[in-house]
């Protein structure tokens, strides 16, 4: 069956609220409109529908109708049109929009206007500090990457516990155990290195914490409270499923955690509104400066991503280059530094295994 739908999904819009960062309205998809799109779930039925006495697909549509259910084929019109309404409002309205709407039906019946109210989540206004100067003192602060030689000793008898030795002092001949080292002076010199790569790797990853930390305390930013119940809500479906897993009630974890629900609530609802903060300050932060992700590196890294995480979507890791490339960009600009070329380190990447 041909659309032929044209018109607006909507009419007789009515803001009823707008605080905290969200705005709301009301309003109604015409009864012949939401029709039309019941037509069309219909016929998308009907190509697949069998009965006795039939060939698949070839059931007279007012029988698929009345085997169906008519409140059936109304709520799958109901959602095709909604989801055309929510975008042309916020287009006609102008609204520059983060997240998903929420959408409540007030009123749903066959062949009767559809009436239901819209909420949105607003991108706030960002004042940002003078981010440039915060990063910058942070990057150039000096310390040090040395390594003594009793973190040295201490990283050796971890070793030979992982491997299952007890820590003894090491000879050139049972240094080899280690790898390819002729004496306990190379393996020593090799951990160093190794060792100082790391402290170097932790600072690096605490000062950037450092940076984002400061500029998002220095900033003002009011983050939609829409934004925080919507994922507030995905939070603690999550939390829950992974207590599942692990066989514990909320209840068993509360009484190990020694916090009341509410507390807990506080705690995550705390951390959710603080990680929202952060990722609208960086974005406004990309957004003021223009920084986007080259294809030509997206491509990249692309290939480079397939290679390590061979079991993701083409749309996983785009989504993961392009994220890494923003990072490394951001950073680059708040440490005053030119950007990784081709965007930087796979071992970075989100979600890795």
């Amino acid at each position: 069956m041909e659309n032929n739908i044209t018109e607006r999904a909507y009419v007789k819009l009515k803001k009823i609220s707008s605080k905290n960062g969200d705005i709301e309205y009301q309003a109604e998809i015409p009864a012949d409109l939401l029709e039309q799109y019941v037509l069309r779930s219909l016929a998308a039925v009907a190509e697949d529908f069998a009965m006795p006495g039939f060939r698949k697909g070839k059931v007279p549509h007012e029988t698929v109708r009345a085997h169906v259910g008519e409140m059936e084929l109304l709520e799958d019109a109901a959602n095709d049109v909604l989801r055309e309404a929510m975008a042309e409002i916020a287009e006609d309205e102008h609204l520059e929009v983060i997240g998903r709407p929420q959408v409540t039906i007030t009123k749903i019946a066959p062949r009767n206007p559809l009436e239901f109210r819209i909420r949105y989540a607003l991108a706030p206004e960002v004042s940002l500090p003078d981010y440039r100067k915060i990063g910058k003192q942070i990057f150039d602060r000096e310390e040090s990457t040395d390594v003594s030689e009793k973190e040295i000793d201490e990283a050796i008898s971890r070793i030979q516990q992982m491997i299952g030795k007890e820590p003894a002092p090491l000879t050139d001949e049972t240094v080899a155990q280690f790898g390819n080292f002729a004496t306990v002076a190379d393996f020593r010199k090799e951990l160093k290195r190794q060792l100082e790569q790391e402290k170097a790797a932790h600072m690096k990853d605490g000062r950037r914490e450092e940076i984002v930390r400061d500029i998002v305390k220095q900033s003002k930013v009011k983050v939609p409270a829409l934004l925080v119940e919507q994922e507030f809500a995905d939070f603690v479906a999550e939390r829950n499923e992974r207590l599942k897993a692990a066989g514990l009630s909320l209840e068993e974890y509360l009484k190990q955690s020694g916090k009341t629900a509410e507390q807990l609530d506080n705690e995550e609802r705390k951390l959710i509104e603080n990680d929202l903060a952060t990722s609208l300050t960086v974005q406004a932060i990309r957004k003021k400066e223009n920084i986007v992700a080259d294809e030509r590196d997206v491509q990249i890294l692309i290939v480079q991503l397939k290679a390590r995480y061979p079991e993701r979507t083409d749309a996983e890791l785009r989504r993961t280059a392009e994220a890494l490339i923003l990072q490394d960009k951001v950073f680059a600009l708040l440490e005053g530094r030119q950007p990784a070329p081709e965007a930087g380190a796979v071992k970075d990447a989100p979600g890795g295994k």
